[in-house]
């Protein structure tokens, strides 16, 4: 389900069936995060939206479709054009639906105040985009490894 040149977005499903959401702007760091994905887990649903705005119309709608597949994971940049990663963030929170699925900031920014933000509007983890490509490679691998494969979900919630 993979489409060159990242468009909008783009389907992947680990073998339990839960599928990874990247929301990445930037073109280069979601292919560096697809391909460190597909290489470290058994993921084959990936899907990776732009902009924060569409991930929140996709997800918060797709919530109340009761029989609608919900992401295990979903990995989130904080510098999103339309609507920002916290703002998602809070937005994912509110929903009865969404509550549960496992948050991943990931941001270029070390500022207290956005970590704390991100804390208090109930991220479960905030790491930071090395700039080095391979370092960015392995924080995208190690991330999605403990959460699809060694982190254990709440009974009940999504994926």
């Amino acid at each position: 389900h993979r489409r060159i040149g990242l468009p909008p977005s783009i389907s992947i499903m680990t073998s339990d069936g839960a599928s990874i959401v990247l929301v990445e702007d930037n073109e280069s760091d979601a292919e560096i995060a697809r391909r460190a994905i597909e290489r470290a887990t058994p993921v084959r649903d990936l899907m990776v939206v732009e902009d924060g705005l569409t991930a929140a119309e996709m997800f918060l709608a797709a919530a109340g479709q009761a029989k609608r597949h919900l992401p295990k994971l979903m990995l989130i940049d904080i510098n999103l054009p339309g609507l920002d990663g916290l703002e998602l963030l809070r937005r994912i929170r509110r929903s009865p639906q969404l509550r549960h699925v496992a948050v991943v900031m990931v941001s270029s920014s070390t500022e207290e105040r956005d970590i704390r933000t991100a804390y208090e509007r109930g991220c479960n983890s905030y790491v930071t985009k090395p700039m080095d490509t391979r370092a960015l490679h392995s924080m995208y691998a190690a991330v999605a490894n403990y959460w699809t494969q060694t982190n254990i979900a709440c009974p009940g919630s999504a994926g």
